[in-house]
This record gives C-alpha cells, structure tokens and sequence, in this order.
C-alpha cells in the first residue's frame, strides 16, 4: 500500500487560507501521503496558521511545491484527477468518488497520479478542468452541496485509501497497457461518427473529449474487441 501512494500526490489551485492547507496537509500525513503540490496559493500559504493547522504534518506542508499554474503538473505517464461538485454540459461524464480507487488500480497503476482539489472561492475552474483527464464528484444523494477544502480531501483521501486497503490486486490480463491503441480506438470512432454525419466540425469539440473520457475507462482486452467489432463494421 505504502509504495503505491508513493506514485500519488495532491494538488490544490488557488488556495485562499493557510489553516485550510494545515488541515489539508495534517489529513494527509495520517493517511499517508507525502507529496503535496500548490498552484496559484496565497502568498502566506506557509504561514504559522498552515503550520499550526497541520499537526503531524508539518514535514508534508514543509515539501510543498509550488507551481505557477496546473499545466506544470502535467507531464509522461501523469493522469490528473480534478474533483468538483458542479458537473454541466463542459463538465458531463464524471466518476463517482466510489468509482476512483478502481479507476486508478485499473487503468493507472504504474502511472504517477495527481488528484487535484480547487480552492476556497469557487473550486476549480472549467479551465482547470479542461487540463484534468478525468473529473471526479461525490454523489449528490450522498452529499447535496459543496464542501469545504478540508473536508472534500479528508473525504477523497479516505475513500481512496479505504479502497486500496480493501481490494484485490486487479489481473494484469486487466488493465490497461498501451494507451496507443485506446487513441487509436478513439481517432476509429471520430472517423466512422464524421462518415456517418453524426459529427462535424463544430460538434468534434463537444463530442470528442466526453468520448475520449469514456474510452479510457476501458481495460485493453476492451480496446482490442472495440478494433475487431469496428473493423468488421468496416
């Protein structure tokens, strides 16, 4: 368990109150995480009301990077995870809090991962979404409105180590290893919807990211009976 969170790190956008990155920082040292990144923070973002929020957490607060915008945290064989509570028509498709720790055994395993939480104002922009690769949210019949900083990452960070703990190891033969053929896959699936009239220009940008979101829950074996079925088609 230990060396896979070694692979997963937090990100927080346009933080606006130090003690809210105290308890941040506190949250994660008692689950065990180590690797907090911060983008856009306050300018008083290590300040003694983060460090005195942050008990058992200070060696975490004190690694933070700091990072001028989200982009920087991309990178090879990086997946971002960006939670929001306002899911729209920019924002359709995402997965539930129950869905994330299975997404990423599943499909990133061996790949770094990044969740990202927005700041206290407004969360996350649709910017800022845009550069994430999946969008997460908490089932609104579970939780009806918006939660603060703190308490969406204690949340987030406990569902997700719960999950880890509790689980089998997904078979190899399941998850997913050449991201090629899933773009590959995607680019068949642009083309056939472009031939049939279903798309065109202007609809390619709507369509195509949501479709996009879609595939890459796929497991390889998936991918490849997607190929023969649309091959066939052909």
């Amino acid at each position: 368990m230990s060396g896979f969170l070694d692979n997963v790190e937090i990100a927080v956008v346009d933080l606006k109150y130090p003690m809210n990155l105290g308890s941040v920082a506190r949250t994660m040292s008692c689950s065990g995480y180590k690797r907090l990144n911060l983008v856009r923070p306050c300018k008083d973002w290590n300040s003694m009301d983060a460090v005195k929020y942050s008990l058992f957490g200070e060696k975490v607060l004190s690694s933070a990077k700091v990072y001028d915008d989200l982009e920087s945290l991309k990178g090879p064989n990086t997946v971002l995870f960006g939670f929001s509570r306002r899911i729209g028509k920019k924002r359709s498709y995402p997965l539930m809090l129950t869905e994330l720790g299975e997404n990423i055994s599943r499909f990133y395993a061996k790949s770094k991962v990044v969740l990202v939480f927005g700041g206290e104002s407004s969360g996350l922009s649709t910017d800022d979404l845009s550069l994430c690769d999946h969008i997460v949210t908490i089932d609104p019949e579970i939780v009806s409105n918006s939660l603060s900083l703190p308490c969406a990452a204690a949340m987030v960070l406990y569902e997700f180590r719960r999950y880890m703990a509790s689980s089998s190891p997904i078979p190899k033969k399941q998850l997913r290893t050449d991201a090629g053929q899933a773009g590959a896959l995607t680019e068949r699936v642009r083309e056939l919807l472009k031939g049939q009239g279903f798309i065109d220009n202007r609809d390619k940008k709507r369509v195509m990211p949501k479709l996009n979101n879609v595939i890459k829950r796929l497991s390889t074996n998936e991918i490849r009976l997607l190929h023969a079925i649309l091959k066939k088609e052909k």
